[in-house]
């Protein structure tokens, strides 16, 4: 299966330790129309003495498109996980004014919701009316307001994320499907034929082990331990082609937290997470 530059994203995760130019010269040379950023690494961009315009124009530059702001979690009145490191918590919290400042400073098309609350907190139709609130407000931006189901926190699983999209009943509303989550949520193909097509706005890929190894978290193991597409345990091929069959393949990107990779250069790292990539693309 073919996609194109626009249809390809190169998301933060496996690059985030690359410093912004390098990092869209090397979207640009393999392939990739867009990348995905958050606040933070807004922020360290600009701190390492970019402007905001150089930041735009280095993108644009290269044909390569700013998106997927990622992650909002204050989409809900209390948004941060009742648990977590230090670090980790420092990244997620950013308001959404923050948010919507940054998105219209770069410029970006989507915003990307998680729900890093604690699991039981909130009902389904608590959530649904807070994310279409949020839907409404991105609205005003011009922006697509997205939502990821994420096994870590409260809100883990895609049938979730379906009902809340379906009954907040936006227009700018969608899903980020990332086969990782999926999996280690415990997987229910039903519901991916079940989703209408078009609901879906993109799908992240990666690898791993199809369970945290023994004394690893959940949240360690997915933002330090994922692997190559290729290189692990997960069924990608099999979930692709019921994505594809169901109508919703028509944007992907590997998305491969490692802190492996943190420690290499640019080239390396794609030379490593490239071709399982192009070879998946390539089977279906």
């Amino acid at each position: 299966m073919k996609f194109g530059s626009d249809q390809r994203v190169l998301w933060l995760s496996q690059v985030r330790s690359v410093p912004y130019r390098e990092r869209v010269e090397l979207a640009a040379r393999h392939g990739y129309g867009t990348i995905s950023t958050s606040p933070a690494d807004y922020d360290r961009t600009l701190a390492s003495g970019l402007s905001l315009t150089d930041i735009r124009n280095i993108a644009s530059d290269h044909g390569v498109r700013l998106s997927y702001l990622d992650p909002m979690v204050f989409w809900v009145p209390q948004g941060l996980p009742s648990e977590g490191d230090e670090g980790l918590i420092t990244y997620l919290d950013r308001s959404p004014d923050d948010f919507f400042r940054i998105a219209e400073e770069l410029q970006v098309d989507r915003i990307h919701l998680i729900g890093a609350f604690p699991e039981g907190r909130y009902s389904i139709a608590e959530l649904t009316e807070y994310y279409a609130r949020t839907c409404q407000r991105a609205a005003t931006y011009g922006l697509k307001c997205l939502i990821e189901a994420m096994p870590l926190w409260g809100l883990r699983k895609v049938e979730e994320v379906h009902q809340i999209v379906r009954d907040a009943a936006q227009p700018n509303s969608g899903i980020i499907f990332d086969t990782w989550h999926y999996t280690r949520a415990g997987r229910n193909d039903k519901i991916i034929a079940e989703i209408p097509a078009g609901m879906i706005d993109t799908v992240q890929i990666a690898d791993g082990t199809k369970v945290a190894p023994a004394g690893r978290s959940n949240v360690i193991d997915c933002l330090s331990y994922r692997v190559p597409i290729g290189d692990g345990e997960l069924a990608n091929k099999d979930i692709l082609e019921l994505l594809r069959d169901a109508g919703h393949l028509t944007s992907v990107g590997p998305e491969i937290f490692s802190a492996a990779l943190d420690k290499l250069p640019g080239e390396e790292i794609m030379a490593l997470i490239q071709p399982g990539f192009d070879s998946l693309l390539e089977s279906l």
